[in-house]
C-alpha cells in the first residue's frame, strides 16, 4: 500500500482486529489494570454502539474484535440514556456536558440541542474516536492509580479490516483467545480471565451474545459454543496433556516444522494454526473471502500501486478454508 493510513469501511458497518501495545512493550497491565481496562471497554462498546465480538488483555497489548456501525441519529431518550449510563455516578470531564446539562439543552432545544446532539454522536460508531477515547480514558485512571506523568500506550494502534462472516470472525475470535495459550500462561483459554472466551463462559451477557454472533446468529448459545470448542481445541477438545492451567507446548507443532509441511503441501489441522502468531491476522491489511478481499481492493484501489493487479492472497494450507489476505506475506508468517 502506498498509504499508511487505516484501511476503514465508511457509512457501512465493519468489523475490525485491533491490536495496541504499551510504550516500550512494558508490563504495565497486572490483574488489576487488565480488569479496570476490560470493565472500560464494555461501557465504552455500550455507549459507543459498538459490538465487542472477542477481546484478550495482556500484559503489554490488547487485541479486540470489534463490529463498528456508524451512528447518524438517535432519538434523544437513547442518547440520553446511553451518556447516562456510560458517565453513571461519575464527575463528568470539563471537556463535555454533564448528564444534567446534555438533558436539559435536549429539553430546551433549538441549535443548541443540535450541536449537542451531534458532538455526542461523534463519539459513537467511529473506531478512531472509539480506540481514542478508551485508551484516554484508561490512561487517565492509569496514570491516577501510579502517579504515572504522560501516555502509557505506544503511537499507533494497528487495525485489520475482517469480514463480516461466521468463517472469518471465529478463526480471528479464537486466535484471540489463544493468545494466553500462545504466551504459556495457561494452557486452556478458559483458564484466562481477561480473554472473551473466559468471561463467555462466565456468564458475561456480552460475550455469550458474540458467540452467537461469531456465527451468524444461527446457532445457540450452547450449539455455537460448541462450535467454537472444535474451532480452539480441534475435534477432541482439549487435550488432557494441557491441564486446567501452564504450558500447552505438548502435541503442539513448531514453526519451523508447520513451514516444513506447508512447503511439501502436507496439511496442519487448524487448531494447530491458531496457537502460532500469524501475521496474516496482524498484518494481512483485509481478511476474509477471496471476494470480500476484492471487493475492498476495487474500493479503495488509490491506495495501492499503479502496477498491482491482484487483489489478495489465498492463506496456504487447507485449514484456512477460502480465506484470503489483502497482502501477501513472505517472512516469518507463522512464529
Amino acid at each position: 500500500m502506498r498509504s499508511r493510513k487505516r484501511l476503514l469501511l465508511s457509512n457501512q458497518a465493519a468489523v475490525y482486529h485491533v491490536m495496541s501495545r504499551t510504550a516500550y512493550r512494558s508490563l504495565l497491565f497486572g490483574d488489576e489494570e487488565k480488569e479496570i481496562f476490560t470493565r472500560m471497554l464494555f461501557q465504552q462498546a455500550v455507549f459507543a454502539g459498538v459490538d465487542v465480538l472477542g477481546y484478550c488483555v495482556m500484559g503489554n497489548h490488547i487485541h479486540l474484535l470489534l463490529r463498528v456501525v456508524p451512528v447518524d441519529s438517535l432519538p434523544d431518550d437513547v442518547l440520553l440514556g446511553r451518556y447516562r449510563q456510560y458517565y453513571g455516578s461519575q464527575k463528568t470531564p470539563q471537556s463535555t456536558y454533564s448528564v444534567e446539562g446534555l438533558e436539559q439543552i435536549l429539553r430546551d432545544g433549538g441549535s443548541e440541542a443540535d450541536k449537542a446532539r451531534r458532538r455526542v454522536i461523534a463519539r459513537m460508531g467511529d473506531l478512531p474516536a472509539f480506540m481514542r477515547e478508551l485508551k484516554q480514558r484508561f490512561t487517565i485512571w492509569y496514570n491516577h492509580k501510579h502517579a504515572n506523568v504522560g501516555t502509557i500506550w505506544a503511537a499507533r494502534y494497528k487495525s485489520l479490516l475482517v469480514e463480516d462472516s461466521p468463517e472469518s470472525l471465529t478463526r480471528i475470535a479464537a486466535y484471540l483467545d489463544l493468545n494466553p495459550v500462545r504466551a504459556k500462561l495457561v494452557g486452556d483459554p478458559k483458564n484466562y480471565r481477561w480473554c472473551g472466551y473466559a468471561a463467555a463462559l462466565g456468564g458475561n451477557r456480552l460475550m455469550r451474545s458474540a458467540v452467537i454472533q461469531l456465527f451468524g446468529q444461527k446457532l445457540d448459545f450452547a450449539e455455537a459454543l460448541k462450535s467454537y470448542r472444535i474451532i480452539l481445541y480441534g475435534k477432541g477438545y482439549l487435550s488432557k496433556s494441557a491441564g486446567n492451567s501452564g504450558s500447552a507446548d505438548s502435541g503442539t507443532i513448531s514453526a519451523e516444522k508447520l513451514e516444513e509441511v506447508l512447503q511439501r503441501g502436507g496439511q496442519v489441522p487448524l487448531h494447530e494454526f491458531l496457537r502460532m502468531r500469524v501475521r496474516y491476522f496482524a498484518d494481512g491489511c483485509v481478511l476474509g473471502s477471496k471476494s470480500f478481499v476484492e471487493s475492498v481492493f476495487r474500493e479503495h484501489r488509490d491506495l495501492f500501486g499503479t502496477k498491482r493487479k491482484k487483489a489478495g492472497k489465498a492463506l496456504p494450507g487447507s485449514a484456512w478454508g477460502q480465506l484470503h489476505s489483502m497482502r501477501d506475506l513472505k517472512k516469518r508468517v507463522y512464529s
